[in-house]
């Protein structure tokens, strides 16, 4: 087994890094490529429908503030719209 030293001034990298040490390097890099993409994922959700169906409503319920143009009798919105929603350090399209 790797020899992990404890302490705060470790990076959780370097310490993943010491334990995947005993495989060869080219996979151990794969590894942590993907677990690198995995955690830093940002997810894309569509939404579609008919026109007026309520799609901006939707959003802005979703999002809790108005993001989106609404309006009860016409509707507003002909183009598609890309909104990023954050919170914290994660985000979401």
């Amino acid at each position: 087994m790797p020899d992990i030293p404890a302490g705060p001034q470790q990076a959780p990298r370097d310490i993943l890094r010491g334990c995947l040490s005993l495989l060869p390097p080219r996979a151990a890099e794969r590894i942590l490529t993907h677990l690198q993409q995995t955690i830093s994922y940002e997810p894309v959700i569509g939404i579609m429908g008919k026109t007026g169906a309520g799609k901006s409503s939707l959003c802005n319920a979703l999002f809790q503030q108005p993001v989106c143009l609404t309006h009860d009798l016409t509707a507003c919105t002909r183009a598609p719209q890309r909104i990023t929603l954050t919170v914290g350090e994660r985000s979401m399209t």
